[in-house]
């Protein structure tokens, strides 16, 4: 062991119910905050010993659709910085994806190993509860604040397009759309009806509820039994098909979470207990091509490959992983996963999963880093893993914890998973399709419970595949399309201004 060897010596989580006076309610800084503080408190250091602050970018500052209207900081990582008491040479600000947690750590083990870094604090909060109940109430917030120095900030995307011009000129610009594709996808591969498979995702993800009401940081913590999640109520209502309400990520919290890492050499001179020392003994990460341009269009090749390349990278299997977190935004995800880790009835979160600990936007995996460390310092010696994800399994990222530490590389190779990637066998995509199709998978948008329209992924005959709008599309069309009635259906489509348009034949 090196004495530059990365270690992570600090956890701290932070939740905050929506209060009923709204004048005590938390900012986003504020969670992230708090979470970093208890992660120093932890770790039995200081703010005043933190070199570098890195933040993963909150939700406000992600997209417009949830912009905050009572301010914010404009620059986060300072605003984290002066609620710890830290004057860092270097403040990150990452781009959006829920694999920034798990890229961070990965990113500043490699500076701390090579010595560029000290300590650093690695946070992210959310309070879009508060925010939203406070837009609800009509309350005034001032969430503003302004902080000197230099910072840097990622902007919003890295690496290649998750979107594609076609993508958003048919309206494509929600997660929920492009899951409710591979969802229907994985449905109809598997020869299931529309029940059965709601009944399938329920059994996956119900025992989740169980783990999030026992966690002292859940945003929820109400217990579902799985015809709660299958069935559709008022309460549970049909969103973007195939989903009902239970089903997937709640981004309504106050949540935060935040890691302290060092060096061993720092650790051993601050007296910090071994006890509290844990390893980033793998990790990879990698990113999927465009939705149409997969193999497959309910399964992301490259989260199979980073899940192997980071057990590989670790030196251990899939058996020897005592405790792991999956990313579960959408039940797809926590399918995945667990075929490609063969995990069969085993536990798949710490956390409790996003429908039910909560979904505090791209912050998510934080909490299962914080949980998996935890975990792996209660059985010294065990294995963790997390697993981050953003986009609609566009960009994956996976670190493998413990105890005990191992020599060598540690991180897979990311140009060869790329490679492998891009070199995935598809038919490709057109943007301007004609003539006679038929159906490969589809959603059927919902609006208080009632459908309102339906957007499809067809296939050529050439086995190309495209985008388009369902034309014609009647009540009892919709009714019947998102009750798997029309599942493969023949169609005739046409290039339109601004969205292809197709027909049932």
């Amino acid at each position: 062991m090196t004495p530059n060897t990365p270690i992570i010596i600090g956890i701290g989580q932070s939740m905050q119910p929506v209060l009923d006076d709204l004048t005590e309610a938390s900012s986003h800084a504020d969670m992230a905050g708090r979470a970093a503080l208890a992660a120093l408190a932890d770790a039995g250091v200081a703010g005043a010993d933190v070199d570098t602050v890195a933040c993963v970018r909150i939700f406000s500052d992600s997209s417009p659709a949830y912009a905050c209207p009572f301010g914010g900081a404009d620059k986060f990582p300072l605003a984290v910085a002066a609620r710890i008491g830290a004057t860092p040479k270097r403040a990150v600000y990452d781009v959006i994806g829920g694999q920034s947690p798990q890229s961070l750590v990965a990113e500043f083990a490699q500076e701390l190993s090579q010595g560029q870094t000290k300590m650093v604090v690695i946070a992210g909060g959310e309070a879009l509860g508060n925010m939203r109940a406070a837009q609800r109430s009509g309350a005034a917030m001032d969430w503003a604040e302004k902080h000197d120095g230099d910072w840097e900030d990622r902007g919003l995307f890295s690496g290649e397009p998750i979107v594609s011009q076609t993508e958003m000129s048919h309206g494509l610009l929600d997660a929920m759309s492009y899951y409710g594709f591979m969802e229907t996808a994985r449905r109809i591969g598997a020869g299931r009806n529309v029940a059965d498979h709601r009944a399938y995702m329920a059994d996956l993800i119900a025992p989740m509820s169980r783990v999030a009401a026992n966690n002292p940081y859940a945003m929820f913590d109400d217990i579902y039994k799985s015809d709660e999640i299958s069935t559709p109520s008022q309460a549970n209502r049909p969103l973007t098909t195939p989903f009902l309400k239970n089903m997937v990520a709640k981004d309504a919290v106050n949540q935060g979470a935040a890691v302290v890492m060092t060096t061993v050499a720092i650790a051993e001179a601050r007296g910090i207990p071994r006890e509290k020392w844990v390893y980033l003994r793998g990790h990879a990460e990698a990113q999927e091509n465009l939705l149409l341009d997969r193999t497959h269009l309910g399964r992301s090749i490259a989260m199979d490959l980073v899940i192997q390349g980071a057990l590989d990278a670790a030196q251990v299997t899939a058996d020897g992983v005592t405790h792991a977190d999956i990313y579960s935004c959408f039940p797809c995800v926590v399918d995945q996963a667990k075929n490609a880790l063969g995990f069969g009835r085993r536990p798949l979160t710490l956390t409790g999963g996003l429908p039910f600990f909560g979904g505090p936007g791209n912050n998510y995996t934080m909490h299962g880093i914080c949980e998996v460390v935890r975990a792996c310092r209660d059985t010294p010696g065990s294995v963790g893993l997390a697993h981050g994800n953003g986009g609609w399994m566009s960009k994956q990222a996976i670190g493998i914890y413990s105890t005990e530490h191992r020599d060598g590389d540690i991180f897979a190779d990311k140009v060869a998973l790329a490679e492998h990637i891009a070199a995935q066998p598809s038919a490709g995509q057109t943007d301007t399709p004609k003539g006679h199709a038929n159906i490969e998978s589809y959603i059927v948008q919902h609006k208080r419970g009632l459908p309102v329209g339906a957007t499809l992924i067809g296939k050529l005959p050439t086995g190309v595949r495209f985008y388009a709008k369902l034309d014609r599309a009647t009540p009892e069309i919709l009714t019947a399309m998102a009750a798997g009635n029309l599942d493969g259906a023949a169609i005739v489509v046409r290039p339109d201004k601004p969205m292809n348009v197709a027909v049932l034949l």
